[in-house]
């Protein structure tokens, strides 16, 4: 690492190239190598944030269906306990059963819990956990336990009971055998839930003190676990508040606030669960910062922190030439900080930066080396977090541009090296702002909010049902799809980007049915004379073996064609009809898509309408419907092999034999179907069904 004169240089404190601090000197602190930075630690070490806890996993009483606003609830006792159930169409928290057939077995419910069509009821009075199928018309399990408490279904459909006298987890299935043991959990169990990988999690709660473990299929024992790798786990629970006077559901449309009995509460009654006590002070010490350069006078320290209301931040540095100095330190010195490291420079040999300032320049003699100190306060709920720490060396300003006559005194050149500083801060910020400007064109870095803008620079208009990884996608092609534009090969890729599907493109004009005659030595000349003649001359055929191209059923010509069967044109030359047939044309055959409503095909045709050439018409099918090898189908994407439909001879059934007639089985005949080399030759009977 250089310190020249004339180049500015920095060094980074950070999770990513570490603080340069031992451990000795770091006291009440988390994070150290943790991208999201430094902060306070919690008091109690194992406690964990119960809003975490609770945008993943639901309490006990509180159960989500199969749809995304369908609930469970149980009411607490006295007076008795009820199960109660709202979803879309029924807003209000209702009785799970009618009055006429609401069965009289629930006495004190202490947990519910729902998976697919199945409601579990755990009765903590009765000794007894009722498993209901659809949705509770139908009673299909008693399981017989002491005490139960929390429960949740696997999803392998087992369901799991916590019992509140032994500290244990019972696992149950659907016939009320048990089954595999679990590991043996804490007393004070407060939810249960599974994951897709078969983990076990345990929520714990005591008092104001919440707790998370998991136990892996296969462990004997759980172990504690973050809130991080919870929300890796479970998909958000839609829980949005919960308290002892109720809790907030978000149905992705609105944000309701109940009590535990179902009644409507207000926003503002269900106030969110206290975070766990943090540490009030904390702090950090660096080992001394090597420049690399004898005397180098260091420049400025800039901060990347959040600091929320009730908390503060205090930076101090000092510069040594020495790295192998004594300690000097006296923590006596400041009694605010008398339990924490002095650190080895002298108490008087410290630069505080101002208070609240993340943006300082350093006031301290030249030296080689620099200690830093940061120290945080919280209130015991918020903590500041600090992410990046710059420091920047040597002092470089724009006082190098200036004659020498400005560092003649050397007051007036501090001076005027810190005035000036400050104007090249704000420089070197938006310097540094354009410098990073491409960045915002790069779709897989910007946020997800940015993506509507940045598809409105490049033109593009989506649809608000995508989601963020389509428009990125969409996005990252869009260069590709410019230059592509009006091609089949960017339609085609147009089509798979926004619907995943591969459709099947023919241009019609060089897929007729009918055929040219001429002598090849003619045709090759022409090619080589007129490239734009090869899609038309492509058509080159044999007498008897193709049907040619009809004159007289083209347009009417007088004496060539009868009356009432050909069209009367005023465009065009007649002679050109062979080669202008079908031109201009597009044949789109479109797989089957997940979605295939109406509103999915509409768009799917406006898409097309966008991206194809303007002076063309395209024809839009969608397949599925059936399987006919030919030339109008395409294998992978009429992908459904059905049976044949009746063939009908006629105008009305729309077959002629020699061209579109399908043969098949009579009712006595005993073939299933065709035999190659006894009844059918392939390339002779080309089509097969």
């Amino acid at each position: 690492m250089s310190c020249a004169a004339t180049k500015g240089n920095f060094r980074l404190l950070d999770a990513y190239v570490g603080w340069d601090a031992s451990t000795s000197d770091i006291t009440n602190l988390v994070g150290i190598d943790d991208p999201v930075g430094l902060s306070l630690a919690l008091v109690d070490p194992a406690a964990v944030d119960p809003a975490g806890i609770l945008a993943y996993i639901l309490p006990a009483r509180l159960a989500r269906g199969c749809s995304v606003c369908e609930w469970y609830l149980a009411t607490p006792a006295p007076p008795k306990s009820l199960i109660l159930h709202r979803d879309a169409c029924q807003p209000e928290w209702r009785s799970l059963w009618t009055d006429a057939c609401a069965p009289e077995v629930h006495r004190d419910v202490a947990a519910v819990t729902a998976w697919r069509r199945l409601v579990a009821v755990s009765d903590r009075a009765a000794g007894r956990v009722l498993v209901w199928a659809d949705r509770g018309r139908r009673l299909i399990g008693n399981i017989e336990i002491r005490d139960p408490g929390p429960i949740a279904f696997s999803p392998a459909g087992e369901l799991l009971v916590a019992t509140g006298s032994s500290g244990e987890i019972q696992r149950f299935g659907l016939d009320g055998f048990r089954r595999a043991p679990v590991p043996a959990a804490p007393d004070n169990v407060w939810a249960l839930a599974v994951d897709s990988a078969e983990r076990v999690w345990v929520v714990t709660r005591l008092g104001s003190v919440w707790g998370l473990l998991r136990a892996e299929p296969g462990d004997d024992r759980f172990s504690p676990v973050t809130v991080a790798e919870l929300a890796l786990a479970f998909p958000p629970s839609g829980l949005v508040a919960a308290a002892e006077a109720g809790f907030c559901v978000d149905d992705g449309a609105v944000v309701a606030c109940f009590s535990w009995y179902g009644r409507n509460l207000e926003a503002r009654d269900v106030p969110p669960p206290a975070a766990p006590r943090r540490q009030t002070q904390g702090q950090l010490l660096t080992l001394p910062l090597d420049s690399g350069v004898p005397r180098c006078r260091w420049h400025r320290v800039r901060v990347d922190a959040d600091v929320p209301a009730g908390t503060a931040l205090s930076f101090a540095v000092a510069s040594a030439e020495n790295s192998q100095a004594p300690a000097a330190g006296d923590s006596k010195r400041d009694a605010q900080w008398r339990d924490f490291p002095a650190g080895v420079p002298h108490f008087s040999d410290w630069t505080t930066a101002p208070p609240g300032a993340t943006d300082f320049l350093i006031d301290q003699p030249p030296g080689r080396y620099l200690y830093f100190r940061l120290r945080l306060i919280g209130d015991g709920g918020a903590t500041p977090t600090v992410r990046r720490v710059q420091i920047d060396f040597p002092r470089v300003t724009s006082l190098n541009h200036l004659p020498s006559v400005y560092r003649e005194n050397p007051k007036a050149e501090d001076f005027t090296e810190r005035f000036l500083a400050l104007f090249d801060a704000s420089v070197a910020d938006v310097d540094r702002a354009i410098e990073r400007y491409p960045a915002l064109l790069d779709p897989s870095g910007v946020p997800e909010q940015l993506l509507p803008w940045l598809g409105g620079f490049f033109d593009i208009g989506f649809d608000s049902t995508w989601d963020a990884d389509k428009r990125r996608r969409i996005l990252q092609n869009a260069p590709q799809l410019y230059r592509q534009r009006g091609t089949l090969d960017g339609l085609r890729q147009a089509l798979q980007l926004v619907f995943g599907v591969a459709p099947s493109i023919e241009e019609l004009s060089s897929t007729g049915i009918w055929g040219a005659l001429g002598s090849r030595e003619i045709v090759c000349a022409k090619r080589r004379a007129d490239p734009a003649l090869r899609p038309a001359l492509h058509r080159t055929a044999c007498v008897g073996a193709v049907r040619l191209f009809g004159k007289a059923r083209a347009r009417f010509r007088l004496g060539a064609s009868p009356l009432s069967t050909t069209p009367l044109r005023s465009y065009g030359d007649p002679d050109k009809d062979p080669l202008s047939d079908g031109a201009y044309r597009l044949r789109i055959v479109v797989p089957p898509m997940p979605d295939m409503s109406q509103r999915a095909r509409d768009a799917l045709i406006r898409l097309i309408d966008a991206q194809k050439p303007a002076h063309t018409l395209a024809s839009v099918r969608f397949g599925g419907a059936g399987f006919l090898l030919g030339h109008w189908s395409a294998v992978g994407v009429d992908t459904a092999f059905v049976p044949l439909a009746q063939s009908v001879l006629g105008a009305r059934g729309n077959i002629r034999l020699n061209r579109m007639g399908i043969l098949g089985q009579g009712r006595g005949g005993s073939t299933p179907g065709r035999v190659l080399g006894r009844d059918s030759l392939v390339g002779i009977q080309t089509i097969a069904g």
